[in-house]
């Protein structure tokens, strides 16, 4: 019995541990199959990351792809950088000798330029040489010419006073005979027209001396220039005083017109003598009872002088005469007066010492207006 409890104890501690065996065995199903399922999974993750490893593996295949892609862009840029390099090389190369032609260009251009300046030298040389000469030769001809016209001037000098000396004489030794020849025989009244007579004719040969002189003296350059400031009534009126007699003999009223306070920067001597040749010139071309005015006026630092009368006049063709000795006139006057006309030659070098200027504005029968400039006070 009791080997048959300690049988069945057995036998149930056998079953108990056969119970607890399977539970065990049981639990260990379990965990394999949690294992097997962890497994699974992990396969999964496994697969998963093979997947992604290989879509990785796809990219790293396509950037390699498209690097490779990117080298063989990179080495078709060289190969056409290292064409380019070769062509620029002989490019280079081709530029070298074309500068290696300049450079020896150059250098023949520079020794044809040695040579052309050598050339040019000399030829300046000759130039200067032949400018020289010609120089000298124009000189030669001024010189020559300067002769010539002095020649013809002296000539027509020389004709000038053959001419106008030889009338005033000729009347003053024809007066004088007659007065002397029947100074017993004439009155009173015929006595004195040939003492008039002679008087007249003994002024007019000493005015025409007076231009000779004066005209002599210009020529040399020996007539003084000494301007100053000057009161132009006051020289007027001086000058007038002298001429008064002459005016007189033919009635005619000479009328000093300038205004008191204007002044003029001039040669004294020289001014009288224009205005003395002026004003005997107007008289000599006026008629018996005639007017002539002297009047002035200042115009930009300028004084203009004017000598004007109602007399003969002068025509157009005899105008541009005036101031050339080679066109000297010696028109007689409406008295028959007598003149060098060289007066007006004077006037013209003597105005034109001052830098002024002379002219003359007249109609044939209504009368003359000689007119010049001469600066204002300094």
């Amino acid at each position: 019995m009791r080997e048959s409890v300690i049988a069945k104890v057995k036998r149930t501690k056998l079953a108990d541990e056969l119970v607890i065996a399977n539970i065990e065995k049981e639990d260990r199903a379990a965990e394999l199959v949690i294992a097997n399922a962890e497994k699974a999974n992990r396969a999964d993750e496994l697969v998963i990351a093979d997947a992604e490893k290989a879509d990785r593996a796809d990219e790293l295949v396509i950037a390699n792809l498209e690097k490779a892609d990117r080298a063989a862009e990179l080495v078709i840029a060289n190969l056409e950088k290292a064409n380019r390099a070769a062509e620029l090389v002989i490019a280079n190369l081709e530029k070298a000798d074309r500068v290696a032609e300049l450079v020896i260009a150059d250098a023949e251009k520079a020794k044809r330029a040695n040579e052309l300046i050598i050339a040019n030298k000399e030829l300046a040389f000759q130039n200067s040489e032949k400018e020289k000469r010609a120089d000298e030769l124009i000189t030669s001809n001024i010189e020559l010419t300067q002769l010539l016209q002095l020649n013809t001037d002296k000539d027509r000098f020389i004709s000038i006073l053959g001419h106008d000396l030889k009338s005033p004489f000729n009347n003053l030794l024809g007066l004088s005979e007659l007065l002397t020849e029947n100074i017993h025989n004439y009155d009173i009244d015929t006595i004195e027209k040939l003492v008039n007579g002679i008087n007249i004719s003994a002024q007019n040969a000493h005015n025409l001396l007076d231009d000779i002189l004066v005209w002599a003296n210009s020529q040399q350059g020996s007539f003084p220039f000494n301007p100053q400031n000057l009161s132009l009534i006051d020289v007027c009126i001086g000058v007038l005083k002298t001429l008064k007699p002459i005016a007189d003999a033919k009635n005619i009223v000479i009328n000093c017109l300038a205004e008191d306070h204007l002044n003029v920067f001039a040669d004294t001597d020289m001014l009288k003598t224009i205005l003395r040749n002026l004003v005997s010139n107007a008289i000599k071309f006026t008629n018996n009872g005639g007017v002539i005015n002297i009047s002035a006026e200042e115009i930009a630092r300028n004084v203009t002088i004017s000598v004007s009368d109602n007399g003969v006049g002068i025509s157009t063709d005899d105008l541009s005469k005036l101031f050339e000795i080679s066109e000297v006139n010696t028109t007689k006057g409406t008295a028959k007066e007598t003149g060098t006309g060289l007066g007006l030659l004077i006037c013209k070098e003597f105005v034109e010492k001052h830098q002024g200027r002379i002219w003359v504005e007249s109609v044939l029968g209504k009368g003359s207006d000689f007119k010049f400039t001469l600066p204002c006070c300094a």
